[in-house]
């Protein structure tokens, strides 16, 4: 294994100047030391060897502030963690650690420093730094720029927009193959999608696509920043740990340091209470194993004698709203992972300001963890730390010698004493052996009653939680009726609009006419609802009775649904049929095309929409031809003002 040691040598990661650092590289007990590296090569180096473990006292060492040190972070490699060998968010001195675990540097020197931090975080020392979640964020965006507009904005906009979309059914085929849950959104654009995320339930290394530049798009790929910068105990640490447990068919079980630190939380179906305790001692060494509910569970019991454990229970069943309270701070996925982590949040709780009075209490020299433990335990933390204080030699002092004034009285005496005490013992063995028949009597009517009331327990706590999963299913199926009732009216909905749909094709089909889709208003919000009521879709006529109002976002979003003509019953200011021919979207009266009612809604004879449309075809003719001559114009005018001015120069420079 390789580990770097870092300490910061001279500088400041926040000062103009930049900082220097010391590395040493350990691999295994070979110690490879270098002094005054920069930032940038330390980087480097480690990108190169790639090393298990950067071990520092101080990882703010690296960066000015969080965002610097959060960009660092994504360009060191998948597999390299971040440690912080004085522990988590509650530090202690460097010296102090280095002492618990025999060692002594001079702190004076920084590679000695740089040197420490990477054996302890080699002993498993410490804590790593988790600064992202395990979802990575994929986004496929435009590379280019639309511009400022032109003749070919449109067909360039779609191009854009097209390469976007194709590169993003890419990203989702490529995570479909990899079997990889995934949530996708994107924004809709000409032709395409203007941008599309995705986020992956999957942390950055599963997530086998990188960050690239295409022709017309771009991909970036990155893991997703945690709100709040985390610290995670080195597993290879057995240390002390409080246990909280929620079996059932689902166990969920979590572990916390003696500071309060998350260790680890799982959740898995069918756990046998041999996998339970193999993970907890995998984990560390039990010291409180804990439970939410009242009265015990038995399979909680079997877990606190199996290491020999202090148990905690509330007394009473915990509030959900207290659960969730004690859960949110470190984060869970379901409810069993959620009651876990009250549990041993709620014994941690309960022994909180002991711990920190024994901090404050205990020498430099003994390890605080088991002075907590012998706390933990029922001993004052003033006994408790003299079980670990050196024992001092007692002063020995010479016996004087006495000469017996009558050996043989002496010995008679001794004799008989000696008979005495031998029938003693043998009356007592007697005893015990009656003592220890009568304590195997009560031991196995114990086992029995604990048997009996494990069962009861067990019992009790599977009619609790069935109790109250069958409240959660009771709720469930409510949320579900609700869902149902509104499926319900949405099909009755469709089931009219098809109706009306179908009626409206009939008419068309028997008498030859051809349906217009009515517009409540000339303006965006009716638009959008005649999408939804009618489906406007490219190539329908639009009829609108009331022209008034609108305004060229209503012209632009009638072109962006694909709408060929616009019937008018009433007067529309001149401006907008100007939008509207520039537009290429024809505006038809009423009257001209004889639109015909037929049970409300609008039809009209296609063979006058075709004689409409060339008539409007020559209109549009004529005003292109308008517009040239005005711009020709317009150029003639600068360029008479040009030569006027140039010619006046002339003079005067004459």
């Amino acid at each position: 294994m390789t580990v770097f040691g870092v300490d910061i040598a001279s500088g400041s990661p926040s000062s103009r100047q930049a900082p220097f650092y010391s590395l040493v590289i350990l691999e295994g007990d070979v110690a490879v030391p270098q002094h005054m590296i920069s930032r940038h090569k330390l980087i480097r180096l480690i990108r190169e060897r790639q090393p298990e473990i950067v071990a520092m006292d101080n990882v703010h060492e690296l960066a000015a502030d969080r965002k610097e040190l959060i960009n660092l972070m994504r360009r060191l490699p998948a597999a390299t963690k971040l440690v912080q060998v004085t522990g988590g968010e509650r530090t202690e001195a460097l010296t102090k650690i280095a002492r618990w675990h025999g060692m002594t540097f001079d702190r004076t020197k920084s590679l000695q420093e740089a040197e420490v931090c990477a054996r302890l975080a080699g002993k498993g020392v410490g804590a790593v730094l988790s600064a992202f979640e395990e979802r990575t964020w994929i986004k496929v965006s435009r590379r280019r720029s639309l511009g400022r507009g032109g003749w070919s904005q449109n067909r360039y906009s779609r191009k854009i927009h097209g390469a976007v979309k194709g590169l993003a059914r890419d990203v989702e085929r490529q995570l479909g193959e990899a079997g990889l849950e995934y949530t996708f959104r994107a924004v809709e654009g000409l032709g395409g999608y203007t941008r599309a995320e995705f986020v992956v339930e999957a942390p950055r290394e599963k997530v086998h696509i990188d960050t690239g530049y295409f022709c017309d798009a771009q991909l970036k790929v990155q893991s997703i920043e945690r709100p709040e910068l985390q610290y995670k105990p080195l597993l290879q640490r057995r240390g002390y740990i409080i246990v909280g447990l929620d079996p059932g068919t689902t166990t969920g079980i979590a572990a916390l340091n003696l500071k309060g630190e998350l260790v680890d939380l799982i959740s898995a179906r069918e756990l046998s209470s041999s996998g339970v305790i193999e993970w907890i001692a995998a984990r560390g060494r039990p010291l409180v194993v804990a439970t939410d509910v009242f009265p015990t569970p038995g399979a909680v019991e079997k877990v606190k004698r199996a290491f020999s454990a202090v148990l905690f229970s509330p007394g009473a069943d915990m509030p959900a709203e207290e659960k969730i309270a004690l859960g949110k701070e470190f984060g869970y996925k379901n409810d069993h992972e959620r009651d876990a982590l009250a549990a041993a949040a709620s014994a941690f709780k309960k022994y909180r300001n002991k711990f920190q009075l024994v901090e404050k209490k205990v020498p430099s020299e003994i390890d605080p963890d088991e002075v907590k433990a012998l706390v933990v335990r029922g001993y004052s933390i003033e006994n408790a730390i003299a079980e670990f204080a050196p024992l001092r030699e007692p002063e020995t002092r010479p016996l004087a010698l006495k000469e017996p004034a009558n050996i043989a009285v002496e010995d008679a005496s001794l004799r008989s004493q000696n008979q005495q005490l031998a029938e003693q013992v043998r009356t007592l063995r007697s005893y015990v052996d009656e003592l220890a028949e009568k304590a195997r009597e009560k031991d196995a009517a114990l086992r029995s009653l604990n048997a009996k009331i494990d069962r009861l327990r067990d019992k009790t706590a599977r009619e609790i939680k069935r109790h109250h999963e069958i409240k959660i299913r009771d709720k469930e199926i409510e949320r579900l009726r609700s869902v149902l009732r509104s499926e319900r009216k949405y099909i009755k909905k469709l089931k009219k609009a098809l109706a009306r749909q179908k009626k409206m094709e009939k008419i068309e089909e028997l008498q030859g006419l051809r349906r217009i889709k009515p517009l409540e208003a000339f303006s965006r919000e009716a638009v959008l609802k005649a999408c939804e009521r009618w489906g406007l879709e490219t190539g329908d006529l639009v009829y609108l009775e009331d022209a008034s109002g609108g305004g060229k976002s209503t012209v632009e979003l009638l072109q962006e649904k694909g709408v060929v003509a616009v019937i008018i019953d009433s007067e529309m200011a001149p401006a907008m049929q100007e939008y509207f021919l520039e537009k290429g979207i024809p505006v038809y009266g009423g009257r001209q095309l004889a639109v015909q009612k037929i049970d409300g809604l609008p039809f009209v004879r296609p063979e006058r929409v075709e004689a409409a449309r060339a008539a409007w075809e020559e209109e549009r003719k004529a005003f292109l031809a308008r517009r040239q001559a005005e711009r020709l114009e317009s150029i003639f005018q600068e360029y008479r003002v040009e030569r006027k001015k140039e010619e006046k120069r002339k003079k005067k420079q004459g």
